[in-house]
């Protein structure tokens, strides 16, 4: 009973917290219109949002780098911070976000966005996620052609849609039946991919950082240690995706393109993705599979 009134408590604390700092204008929601695109017989949710055509593209080291550029993480905005996970990382508010609740763990002391992840990293994930009661999506944007934006390092925990039961990447691939523990591709997925199914125990920060471990071993052997992936978790498994580009006819991926959200400025943006398909897509800004 008592794990019960921890996730109440900390469902809670996310809706107080938002709906203050939505009524004080510290975060700022988009609207955006919702429709679903199926293929390969699982749905993937593509939002319009016009507002984001006024929101400028740059990467985390020209941001960085930019004289006037401001960490928004160090000090973070308090009237968006819902707590402190441990010594080493804070839970906040995605100050811009087109979801609800859409959530950032974000370290203490700065890091640089691109960094392997660490244990420490994984038990402040799940001590996020065991105490919400909505099934979530964990991503993480490393590298420069990974679709981040910001230089300080954070992962990002987004309710998943209701309809969804998981990420479609996630769900394809395991319609390969992959092994408990080992990293596995599908041939179910056309783009490059290195993915671990977890099982049913319960899960460890020291047994989710070495699948991740693992799987980034393999991404970094065939396609080299500087290259941008992104990676996303659920309570299932874990998957990471090589990345050549953070973009394909201006329309902006990142890891939450391969966890089945895709956000498009225009109505062309969104008729290119009717018209090409997001698994083309991905493939475009990712590798294609070679086995």
């Amino acid at each position: 009973m008592s794990g019960q009134i921890i996730t109440k408590s900390l469902d809670r604390l996310v809706q107080q917290c938002y709906s203050r700092a939505v009524a004080q204008g510290a975060l700022l929601f988009t609207e955006s219109s919702v429709y679903k695109h199926r293929e390969q017989g699982v749905v993937f949710e593509v939002r319009y949002v016009p507002a984001l055509v006024k929101k400028p593209n740059s990467k985390p080291r020209e941001k960085q780098h930019a004289k006037d550029f401001v960490n928004p993480f160090l000090p973070y905005d308090e009237r968006l911070h819902v707590k402190q996970i441990g010594n080493t990382h804070h839970l906040l508010l995605n100050k811009y976000c087109v979801v609800p609740h859409h959530l950032l763990i974000t370290t203490a002391e700065f890091r640089q966005q691109g960094e392997p992840l660490s244990e420490a990293d994984f038990t402040a994930v799940l001590e996020t996620i065991d105490n919400l009661s909505s099934r979530n999506i964990v991503f993480y944007n490393s590298g420069e052609e990974s679709g981040a934006s910001q230089p300080h390092k954070h992962l990002q925990v987004l309710p998943m849609p209701e309809y969804l039961d998981m990420p479609p990447s996630i769900s394809l691939w395991l319609q390969s039946i992959p092994p408990v523990g080992a990293v596995h591709t599908s041939k179910q997925l056309p783009f490059a991919h290195f993915g671990v199914l977890f099982g049913d125990s319960p899960l460890l920060p020291s047994n989710v950082a070495a699948a991740y471990q693992a799987a980034l071993s393999e991404l970094t052997t065939k396609f080299g240690s500087e290259c941008s992936y992104n990676m996303i978790m659920t309570r299932s498994a874990i998957m990471l995706f090589p990345r050549r580009q953070s973009s394909w006819n201006d329309i902006a991926i990142n890891s939450l393109g391969f966890a089945g959200l895709v956000l498009a400025k225009t109505k062309d943006e969104q008729e290119l993705l009717n018209r090409f398909g997001i698994l083309h897509i991905l493939s475009c800004v990712g590798y294609p599979r070679t086995q």
